[in-house]
């Protein structure tokens, strides 16, 4: 059998790994829009030959079947296109954007004598075939209700990622919004049971995992024409759970598709006292059996993640083949759209509305002769406190938010909010219009080097380029500590604005580098007399809002076990955010800043040791702290690097950047005390005491 495969995102990896393990079959080609996409898949599973478009894979390559894995938007036009060229079509979850939409390809795949499947996938999970065979075998009685529950982590980057500046991913702009791309899941495992929907009514609420109070919990309660069915879709809750429970007159039967187990309790009649025992018993010895027989079929290859996806596609393979139908039914298929269509007018809150400019009615009265402000990177943890403070003290200012960001806390403010990208400069235009100060404190801080390049580079260049053209009064730019070539000094050496910057910053990984790239770019402004800059260099930022274990003390396991790099005379260098504010605010006002660099790092040393004490040991008194000494951990990762330099694989950690993190020198502050006559008004003890007391009154809430 030769197939093709339309579209190289993550799902493609499943379904080419499923493929190739079916006997005798080939996989002839890969097509996708983006060409390096297409010729990274191609390169990673040794796929010959990649295509532009389905008609010139079926031209050339003949291929019996075809998988579409692409957004939701282009499963029907894909479909279509691959149907009317004769060829089988496998499709991803929802098979279409309406149940119109899937009648219509499925006469087309009719009139043209080719099977047409979806991929409902969890369905064919054997936790969930056990629990089929049960009720086909009659052993659960008559079904009153199923219980089908799915929670997803929105942490990923179907929600987050943007797959360019400003531009928002495709799942907002489903017509089901969020839930559109999720929603078979718990529909197809539920309706087969209760039957076709005769009434459908839907509760919501959010509890702010998305922007704009978008719904993140709903609870649907679907009356089947033989049963009822209660469906709780969660992006909220955690943990996140997947699981389905049929209730009979004989039996009632839990699946969860998280462990792969089933559980049954049929009707017992022994009293009720009894029950309570026998129950759990029953409950752990299953448990335990399926653990068991998971664990054994999984060393032996007979388990894999997203089993069902693999019997789905091999099913269809055989049907292909005239060994059986297509796995999922085409009333199943047109069942679960149709109850998806039913759906979404019920949800009110499920798209972005708008991104203009929102204006406080109640503006800030700035004082005279003060400055507008922008500040770029408005949500972040710096940037909410600093346009707090600013307008506390009587600024106009304006935040520059990203469309997903939460800007809730900003409306308090009295702020006003422009919606844009930095690293988009037809975004950023309008943002500047009246704005004489910018503070620019936007970058990407997870470290990906894509969105290093986009934001934090090509982001500083465009804020350069419309503060000269608007001719802006000064730019604050926030660097970080992070640019100073930390491996080349020595223990102890005190690390001034005019130390040696790191030489090898792409050791350092994409966020060191990327600073110190943006940073050479303000630099190089400031330099040829662009316009007024300062350049600030702070430290670790600490305070209310911020991380409590900052990476460079080591590694955690929740709040139980915190794994200290060092003996614990390592120096941190802290600064407390509302320090940094002032420092800002001190290089806002004062014009002598204008042209240096500064260090912003708090005075008050604290080691980690002390740090543990003073605060980590406060907070979670029941944790346990363990020391790590630096010469094992720098022997571990030195093995690390040989075992992944061997299998060829980049090394989660290396030497040079372990070192640049924990030697032990100290930041000098004394050059912006000294020149902008600045003095920090918080001591890193008092901020310690405020974080305890929040804290502590938040778990006694």
């Amino acid at each position: 059998m030769r197939i093709g495969i339309v579209g190289c995102g993550l799902n493609s990896d499943h379904h080419i790994n499923f493929a190739k393990d079916y006997p005798g079959l080939q996989i002839v080609g890969v097509v996708d829009k983006d060409v390096q996409k297409a010729n990274q898949c191609a390169a990673k599973y040794g796929i010959e030959k990649i295509y532009p478009s389905i008609k010139e894979l079926v031209d050339e390559e003949r291929p019996d079947a075809i998988h579409i894995v692409t957004p939701p938007q282009t499963h029907y036009s894909l479909a279509k296109e691959a149907l009317e060229l004769k060829c089988h079509v496998l499709v991803e979850k929802p098979i279409t954007l309406d149940v119109q939409g899937a009648r219509e390809l499925f006469e087309l795949a009719e009139a043209h004598g080719v099977m047409l499947c979806t991929m409902h996938n969890h369905f064919f999970d054997p936790c969930m075939a056990k629990a089929h065979a049960l009720v086909r075998e009659g052993k659960v009685g008559e079904i009153i209700n199923i219980e089908s529950y799915y929670g997803l982590n929105t942490n990923i980057d179907a929600f987050h990622k943007y797959p360019a500046p400003n531009v928002l991913p495709w799942i907002y702009s489903l017509p089901g919004g969020v839930f559109h791309d999720f929603m078979p899941h718990p529909l197809y495992v539920m309706l087969p049971y209760i039957g076709k929907p005769q009434e459908v009514k839907v509760m919501e609420k959010s509890f702010g995992e998305f922007p704009q109070n978008i719904s993140d919990e709903l609870r649907i309660l679907v009356k089947g024409d033989r049963s009822f069915g209660v469906l709780t879709f969660s992006f909220a809750a955690k943990p996140y759970l997947h699981f389905l429970k049929i209730y009979g007159t004989k039996m009632m039967i839990h699946v969860n598709f998280d462990t792969m187990t089933t559980t049954c309790h049929p009707v017992s009649h022994l009293p009720k006292a009894v029950q309570k025992a026998t129950f759990n018993l029953s409950e752990s010895r299953q448990l335990f059996s399926s653990t068991i027989s998971n664990f054994w079929n999984f060393g032996r290859g007979n388990l894999r993640p997203y089993q069902g996806m693999k019997v789905l596609i091999h099913k269809f393979y055989d049907a292909i083949s005239g060994e059986g139908e297509t796995p999922v039914s085409i009333e199943d298929t047109l069942m679960v759209i149709d109850t998806m269509d039913k759906i979404w007018p019920l949800i009110k809150n499920k798209h972005l509305i708008a991104f203009d400019p929102i204006i406080p009615v109640e503006k800030i009265q700035a004082q005279e002769r003060r400055p507008k402000i922008l500040v770029t990177g408005a949500t972040g943890f710096l940037g909410n406190r600093l346009i707090e403070v600013l307008t506390q003290r009587g600024y106009s200012v304006r935040g520059l938010a990203r469309k997903l960001s939460n800007i809730e806390k900003l409306k308090e403010f009295k702020a006003e909010i422009f919606f844009g990208d930095v690293g988009s400069m037809d975004s950023l235009k309008p943002v500047f219009e009246g704005i004489d100060i910018v503070i620019h404190a936007a970058a990407d801080t997870a470290g990906h080097q894509e969105d290093s390049e986009l934001s934090t580079i090509q982001g500083t260049r465009n804020i350069i380029d419309l503060c000269k053209h608007n001719q802006i009064k000064k730019l604050i730019y926030l660097s970080s500590c992070s640019v100073y070539g930390v491996a080349d000094y020595k223990k102890g050496q005190v690390v001034t604005e005019d130390s040696s910057l790191e030489r090898f910053p792409e050791k350092r990984g994409y966020y060191s580098e990327a600073k110190l790239k943006a940073e050479e770019i303000v630099v190089s402004a400031k330099d040829r007399g662009y316009l007024p800059i300062v350049c600030l260099r702070p430290g670790t930022i600490f305070g209310l809002g911020g991380e409590i274990f900052p990476p460079m003390m080591g590694f955690a396991l929740g709040s139980r076990l915190f794994g200290i790099i060092g003996n614990g005379e390592f120096v941190l260098p802290l600064v407390d955010i509302d320090n940094l504010v002032d420092a800002i605010i001190a290089a806002i006002e004062k014009q002598e800043s204008a042209g240096s660099i500064f260090n912003v790092v708090d005075s008050d040393r604290v080691t980690k040791k002390m740090y543990v004490e003073m605060l980590l040991q406060k907070i979670y008194p029941k944790s346990r702290y363990i020391y790590i000494p630096l010469w094992f951990l720098y022997s571990t990762v030195f093995a690390q690097e040989i075992i992944a330099k061997l299998f060829r694989r980049k090394p989660f950690l290396t030497r040079y950047r372990l070192i640049s993190s924990q030697k032990n020198i100290l930041y000098d502050s004394s050059k912006i005390q000294r020149e902008l006559n600045w003095t920090p008004p918080y001591a890193i003890k008092e901020t310690i005491n405020a974080l305890i007391d929040s804290l502590q009154r938040k778990v006694s809430i």
